[in-house]
């Protein structure tokens, strides 16, 4: 469109300027001979004014210019027949390529496949194509196929995708598991080209296979591109296991916290509010010994944040001084009184330090606030066994197990807390639950009798352990402190 209207400004700025010329030698316009032999009309003689030699002279170089813009459009125009060919082939096959991705959503990879295939022939970004039928071959089965395809990207000549495609092209041997082969293939496209993508996957590809050593070394690099990488689920995931594998190395490689601390530091600041890697920093802190920098990076979290997976974590922090901590639960409650959360906080602090009457309170409390707390129930019944009332102990568990029964088969029902069965054919399940609730509460009974005899003969020390019946992990001695569980219905 430029090009058109240059070529329209030229055609009229010289009749323009004729005119212009016109208007100042009107009076005396003069005489033109132009004598000579010209082509195809042969030897003539041309008389004229100045105006008109002008005017002759303008109209002359519009006919050659369009003269010689017919003949280059001839010998261009199977350039041009050609381009508009592959333009229209491009457009085909960016929407096969979208018919090929929803296919994959729609769980249709041979589809997808051929889909995939027939755009590549026609498609500007080939390699992306190819890591698609990749993908495809993947999900079907065929890893011949897989290899064969990604094999097409090393021989292909598009070069603007070949980076990206190397990305997709990694991400998809992480999803089948061959992590030597994603190490191998993102080392060398981090050699050739800086990518903080390619450079988090690397992060995972090592993690996966153990080499922390490795990973350790790579810690500089991957603070740098985790800040420059968009959000997503899928980039938490990935961030969140390898920040994982470096806290447990960082914990196993020195016997206190820093190295721990080194790798913290490393982390980008906007992670560091993260309540899975703060618990998991908080877990490995544990292990060396540094308690009190656990119970204080938790509780700064939670006074900012108020997370209630915080809170949760922070009632199982077992080690240290035992006072201090149930002060703090007691502030946590206080600034959300409406909270299950903090009400079962604050009641497992009080059970651990044998407040057992203030400690029952705060759990009835729990279960008006979420009558579906499964972890409610059960302390309670531990409370119930210590003050010798086995019946009631029975029935708060069997009550924390009905609720935690989340697998129910749909001829089951639960009425007034016992699992009435509508078919003879499931009798035999209903006396396994009975016999699984029976050994529960019995193993309950005894575990607490034991605990009791311990908490008795042993005072809470600084680092010491308080609670024998609980994980020192506190990600993993609780499921209502990672994200996939719901806090209140896991048994």
């Amino acid at each position: 469109m430029g090009r058109f209207l240059k070529t329209i400004g030229w055609i009229i700025l010289i009749p323009i300027l004729a005119i212009l010329l016109f208007f100042v030698v009107k009076d005396d316009t003069g005489q033109v001979l132009i004598t000579g032999s010209f082509p195809i009309i042969g030897p003539k003689t041309i008389h004229t004014t100045i105006v008109g030699g002008l005017l002759l002279a303008a109209v002359s170089i519009l006919i050659i210019y369009v003269v010689i813009r017919l003949i280059i459009t001839i010998i261009r125009t199977p350039k041009i027949m050609r381009h508009f060919r592959l333009n229209r082939r491009a457009r085909i096959a960016d929407k096969q390529f979208a018919e090929a991705e929803l296919a994959l959503l729609e769980n249709r990879p041979k589809v997808a496949e051929d889909l995939f295939l027939l755009a590549a022939k026609g498609s500007k970004s080939k390699n992306l194509c190819y890591v698609g039928a990749a993908r495809a071959a993947q999900l079907s089965g065929n890893m011949e196929k897989r290899d064969r395809y990604l094999r097409e990207i090393d021989l292909s000549d598009s070069k603007h995708d070949r980076e990206l495609a190397e990305v997709q092209r990694a991400e998809l041997l992480l999803e089948a598991d061959e992590n030597e082969k994603a190490e191998l293939l993102l080392n060398t496209l981090l050699e050739r080209e800086k990518n903080h993508y390619a450079t988090l996957l690397l992060a995972v590809a090592l993690q996966k296979q153990g080499k922390n050593e490795a990973l350790f070394r790579l810690l500089p690099n991957l603070q740098k591109a985790l800040p420059r990488l968009t959000p997503s689920e899928e980039i938490d995931q990935y961030t969140e296991n390898v920040y994982k594998a470096l806290f447990e190395y960082a914990s196993q490689i020195s016997k206190d916290s820093d190295q721990l601390r080194l790798v913290w530091g490393r982390l980008p600041k906007h992670l560091q509010h993260e309540p899975a890697l703060l618990i998991a920093y908080a877990n490995r802190l544990l292990d060396v010994g540094d308690t009190k920098r656990a119970e204080e990076i938790l509780r700064k979290e939670i006074n900012r944040s108020h997370n209630e997976m915080l809170i949760l974590a922070y009632g199982h922090l077992y080690r240290g001084d035992q006072q201090k901590l149930l002060h703090h639960a007691k502030k946590f409650n206080a600034d959300a009184p409406d909270s299950a959360i903090t009400q079962y906080t604050l009641a497992h602090m009080l059970f651990r330090n044998q407040q057992y009457d203030e400690a029952m309170t705060h759990l009835q409390k729990t279960i008006q606030l979420d009558p579906q707390f499964v972890k409610a129930y059960r302390l309670i019944g531990e409370i119930k066994l210590i003050q010798n009332d086995d019946k009631s102990a029975l029935e708060f568990f069997k009550e924390a197990m009905a609720l935690a029964f989340d697998e129910r088969p749909k001829d089951v029902k639960r009425v007034d807390g016992d699992l009435l069965i509508s078919s003879v054919d499931k009798i035999s399940h209903k006396k396994e639950d009975e016999e699984i609730a029976d050994g529960e509460f019995s193993n309950a009974k005894e575990n607490v009798n034991k605990e009791d005899q311990q908490k008795k003969a042993s005072t809470t020390q600084e680092g010491g352990i308080n609670a024998s019946h609980e994980s020192e992990d506190l990600g993993e001695q609780d499921p209502h402190i990672n994200n996939n569980y719901d806090p209140r219905r896991h048994l």
